[in-house]
C-alpha cells in the first residue's frame, strides 16, 4: 500500500490545480543506504517494526549530536507545515517563541511537549538492544576503520499541541488545518521514522502545559510512538575503557555473542559490561 498521498487529493485538500506545482515532500533519496545482504557493509542481526534505512553518514550525525526525538519531531512537523501552508504561515518549535518582548508571543505558532512518556509494551525490552553493527564509512564511501553499535528501543508518549493564534477564531481553524494534514501526512510521518501517531483528544486549554490566558489557544493530545536509536562509536567505548583502566572492547566478540544471542532470540541489552557476557575484555 502506498503511503503518500494522491495528487489528486493533495491538490483537492490544498485547493491547487493540477497545473500548479505541487508542494508535496517526497522522501530523501538516499544515496547510499544499508541493507542486510552478502553485499552490506554492516552487519544486521534483528527485524524492527519500522522501515527506516540508515546510512553511516546518518548514524554519524546521530551519535555526535544526540539529537532528541521531540526536535526531530519538530523538525520533521515544520517542514511539513512550511510545504503545505508557506514559509511564512507562522512558527513551528518544541519552545515557545517569542518578540524582543518577553511578554508578546509570536503569532500563529505552534508548539509540541512530551506530555507523558513510557516504555512501549510488547516490543523491544526495558534497556535498549542492541540491534546492528555498521561500519562507518566518510563521505567518499571509503572505510574510516572505526564503527556503530547501534542501539534501539522504543517508548509511547503523549505528546501536547498548542496552538496558538491573534483570536479564537485564527487559532481553531489552524488547529482544524493542522489535524487535516497530520491525518493526511500520516504515512509520510512513519517513513521519516515515527513509529505511530494517532489522534488522542482536545482538552481546555487551562489544562495546557503552556497555558496563557493572554492569548488565544487550543489545546491537542497525540499518541505518538518513538523509536530511539542510540549509536555509539566502537572508538569513543574503548577510548573511555582506557580512561577508566578497562581493557578494550573487541569488536569481534560483541559480532559473536550477537550471532549466538540471534539464534537463541535473546536480545542484547546496552550494559553488557563486566560479568555480563564476557565480551568486555581482550583475552
Amino acid at each position: 500500500m502506498n503511503n503518500f498521498i494522491d495528487e489528486n487529493i493533495y491538490n483537492s485538500y490544498f485547493g491547487k490545480t493540477p497545473e500548479e506545482k505541487s508542494t508535496v515532500l517526497q522522501p530523501a533519496q538516499i544515496a547510499d543506504k544499508i541493507f542486510a545482504d552478502k553485499k552490506s557493509k554492516h552487519i544486521h542481526f534483528v527485524e524492527t517494526v519500522t522501515q527506516r534505512e540508515y546510512t553511516s553518514p546518518w548514524l554519524k550525525h546521530v551519535a555526535d549530536d544526540n539529537i532528541d526525538d521531540i526536535e526531530q519531531l519538530a523538525e520533521i512537523l515544520k517542514k511539513l507545515c512550511n510545504a503545505a501552508w508557506g514559509a511564512n504561515w507562522g512558527e513551528f518549535s518544541p519552545d515557545l517563541k517569542k518578540g524582543e518582548d518577553e511578554t508578546n508571543i509570536v503569532l500563529p505558532q505552534i508548539t509540541c511537549e512530551i506530555n507523558t512518556k513510557d516504555i512501549a509494551e510488547g516490543i523491544g525490552g526495558l534497556k535498549p538492544t542492541l540491534v546492528d553493527v555498521v561500519d562507518e564509512v566518510d563521505g567518499e564511501g571509503n572505510a574510516t576503520g572505526d564503527a556503530f553499535l547501534v542501539y534501539r528501543q522504543w517508548f509511547d508518549t503523549i505528546v501536547e499541541f498548542n496552538i496558538y493564534g491573534r483570536t479564537n477564531k485564527e487559532a481553531r481553524q489552524l488547529q482544524k488545518r493542522f489535524e487535516k494534514l497530520v491525518a493526511t501526512y500520516t504515512g509520510y510521518l512513519k517513513r521519516q521514522g515515527i513509529s505511530e501517531i494517532l489522534y488522542e483528544r482536545e482538552v481546555s486549554p487551562k489544562f495546557s502545559l503552556n497555558y496563557s490566558e493572554k492569548v488565544p489557544m487550543r489545546c491537542i493530545y497525540y499518541y505518538i510512538r518513538f523509536e530511539s536509536i542510540t549509536p555509539i562509536r566502537h572508538s569513543l567505548i574503548n577510548s573511555i575503557n582506557a580512561e577508566i583502566g578497562a581493557a578494550p572492547l573487541s569488536a569481534d566478540k560483541v559480532k559473536t555473542l550477537i550471532n549466538d544471542s540471534s539464534k537463541n532470540s535473546d536480545p542484547i541489552e546496552l550494559d553488557f559490561f563486566d560479568g555480563d557476557n564476557g565480551i568486555t575484555y581482550e583475552l
